[in-house]
């Protein structure tokens, strides 16, 4: 047995009762070797894990934001929920922004200070162990970054189910769909584009059996409406909603409205369901401009 091992020789097999030493080894793997539900990651937001049960696998969810709103600070508060609270293997495609990048905005949320002042060193001692433990924690994180300019739906789909076997992941993070490419043509809109690709992701999801999020950027009119900065339903395009099995838009209430703490702002995180989309679920976050990351409303 190796020096440092959680694990305990197990007893011979055939004997009718359960020894100590096993009902030890159950203890151990439980607590420290096992997650709680093993079918789904939970987000980290306590309202939104309460009424999703978790992102489940096999499921894509859409995450439909206005230019604006805190679409990458978003997807970093779960991705650092999943990887590094939770001890997730998370798989974040960004044909948007290189892996420095995210890396950078990474850990300016976690440590609260700009890459400037963690470069030159520029804090105090009592702050310094706190910092080097969060940067610790980060480094060890399960999060792996493609950042593959124009990416294909093909070329993701390919790559996921490699991440899958070769690194285990847990979950796949698509940063968004509107910089997604295909090699179907289609003589159609850019919008029954986007739907055919959509329908591929949805489809590569039951695939790999992985929950899958898909940010989408929303900017023009839809169904001859403005989207509204808190966008219904309605307000977003038709296809979004027929190929996700959970569609949610963001909105933060900065505009106009006092803080409910200090730093802190109102968010509305609004869910709707495959079983109930014409009916819609608030769930309310906060959002900490300071060091641009979602937490729980309470």
């Amino acid at each position: 047995m190796e020096k440092n091992s959680l694990e305990i020789t197990e007893q011979p097999e055939g004997l009718g009762f359960t020894s100590l030493r096993e009902l030890v080894n159950r203890t151990l793997r439980q607590k420290f070797g096992s997650k709680k539900n093993p079918g789904s990651v939970p987000s980290g937001f306590k309202a939104l894990d309460k009424k999703l049960g978790g992102f489940k696998n096999g499921q894509l969810y859409t995450i439909a934001v206005k230019p604006g709103m805190g679409k990458t600070a978003f997807l970093l508060s779960v991705a650092n929920n999943m990887a590094i609270k939770d001890d997730y293997s998370v798989a974040i495609f960004s044909s948007e922004r290189s892996n420095i990048k995210i890396t950078n905005r990474l850990i300016e949320s976690e440590t609260g200070m700009s890459l400037d002042k963690l470069q030159s060193g520029a804090f105090k001692d009592s702050e310094k162990d706190h910092v080097l433990s969060i940067l610790s924690n980060i480094a060890k994180a399960k999060i792996l970054i493609d950042d593959t300019p124009a990416l294909s739906v093909d070329a993701l789909s390919v790559k996921a189910k490699e991440l899958k076997k070769m690194h285990a992941v847990d979950v796949i993070i698509i940063d968004y769909l509107e910089l997604l490419t295909t090699s179907v043509v289609d003589s159609g809109d850019r919008p029954a584009q986007l739907s055919g690709i959509l329908r591929q992701i949805q489809e590569m999801a039951r695939d790999i059996n992985l929950p899958v999020l898909l940010f989408t950027q929303i900017t023009g009119p839809v169904n001859g409406l403005m989207p509204h900065p808190g966008h219904s339903l309605n307000a977003l395009p038709a296809f979004l909603n027929k190929s996700s099995d959970v569609l949610m838009s963001l909105h933060r209430n900065d505009a106009g409205m006092q803080p409910l703490q200090a730093g802190k702002s109102a968010v509305e995180l609004k869910i709707y369901t495959k079983d109930s989309m014409n009916e819609e679920t608030m769930v309310p976050l906060h959002f900490i401009g300071s060091i641009s990351k979602f937490a729980d409303f309470s």
